[in-house]
């Protein structure tokens, strides 16, 4: 942040009142991506305790999200109808800030989903990675802003991480819709930057031999082809993605439950106590949500690294001490001894909760 974005206020001359509030936005940069994450903040805080408010500021980000998809059409628009005023920069200038606030936004949701395991913890390090790339104006205007497929990439990685969190929280989406749309606006942006990435490589009109224009292309028909190969892969990896929206209140396995009140925690249990038929054990979670989202989940049993059991089960939003519900195992077979655990999940795989027990 120690480098200010190219200079916007040059060439607004009729307009002393934007000159002024860029100059000074040039004077404090740190200023706007302190504020988009305390509105992150804020607006978790107030979704956890269930208060309106929380749905409207969640809808101030979503209006900031369709920028993203349509970034050239407005910056070409904003450019003529300004006859010159606005330098074709202004609209790079404002992708930047629209990117700052979804992403700071995002940023609370994605962390206090996340389970500590590696894949969700670098998914949450790869959005706090683009947050930052995108405050750090040397970085951002010198290195991502003029490659025209690196700021794709940057482009399609923030909408993707503002789907997941906006949605659930600002139309009550479950994750598991939320998700294929994050996914689908992806492609999107892929598809209506072909133009901007691609059609120029193809103008072969000023044929040369010189191996670096010969390199720009290539580069240039390489970052769409990557993309849309990490997209597909992502799919196929989406369990590494935290349900942003949802958050663990409490996770146990216990040998007992009274209505939905919870006995205390076990991590071990001994296999003669679960031979007998009426023996069972219970996976108890307490999770919160928005409030005004229902969201399926499935209670996975999983024992020595195979899946044994699939239960379903649904959580409502709105409860402040979370949604309790319970999976509840009786036959655990002849030898049910090894490492256990129970994975809470999304009907498309995301890790919610995870906990463990070994049968000795």
């Amino acid at each position: 942040m120690n480098a200010s974005p190219p200079d916007l206020s040059t060439s607004l001359p009729r307009n002393p009142l934007l000159e002024r509030g860029l100059s000074f936005l040039a004077r404090y940069p740190a200023l706007l991506p302190t504020l988009s994450l305390a509105f992150g903040i804020g607006s978790f805080v107030l979704v956890q305790r269930g208060e309106s408010m929380a749905r409207m500021m969640a809808f101030i980000a979503l209006i900031g999200w369709p920028w993203l998809l349509l970034e050239d059409l407005i910056g070409g628009w904003l450019s003529r109808h300004s006859r010159g005023r606005l330098p074709p920069a202004t609209a790079r200038f404002l992708t930047q800030q629209v990117q700052q606030e979804l992403l700071y936004f995002s940023l609370p949701f994605l962390f206090i989903a996340m389970n500590w395991v590696p894949e969700q913890m670098a998914f949450v390090a790869l959005a706090g990675g683009l947050a930052l790339a995108a405050t750090l104006d040397p970085l951002y205007w010198h290195r991502i802003a003029p490659n025209a497929s690196l700021s794709l990439a940057f482009h399609a990685a923030c909408s993707f991480v503002a789907a997941l969190s906006i949605l659930p929280i600002a139309v009550h989406l479950p994750v598991e819709q939320a998700l294929p749309i994050a996914f689908a606006t992806t492609a999107v942006i892929l598809l209506a930057s072909l133009p901007r990435t691609v059609v120029p490589a193809l103008d072969l009109r000023a044929a040369s031999t010189d191996p670096l224009r010969w390199r720009q292309r290539l580069r240039r028909f390489a970052m769409p082809l990557a993309l849309a190969t990490v997209l597909a892969l992502a799919w196929f990896g989406r369990a590494a993605i935290p349900p942003a929206g949802l958050w663990v209140r409490d996770a146990r396995i216990t040998t007992a439950m009274d209505g939905h009140e919870p006995g205390p925690a076990i991590t071990s249990v001994d296999a003669a106590t679960l031979v007998s038929a009426d023996a069972s054990l219970s996976a108890f979670v307490a999770v919160r949500a928005p409030q005004g989202l229902s969201q399926a989940v499935v209670f996975e049993w999983v024992h020595n690294g195979l899946v044994v059991d699939r239960i379903p089960a649904q959580i409502d939003g709105g409860r402040e001490a979370g949604f309790r519900t319970y999976s509840r195992k009786q036959h655990f077979g002849l030898a049910p001894q090894g490492k256990w655990r129970v994975d809470l999940r999304t009907p498309q795989g995301q890790l919610i909760a995870r906990r463990s027990f070994e049968v000795r």
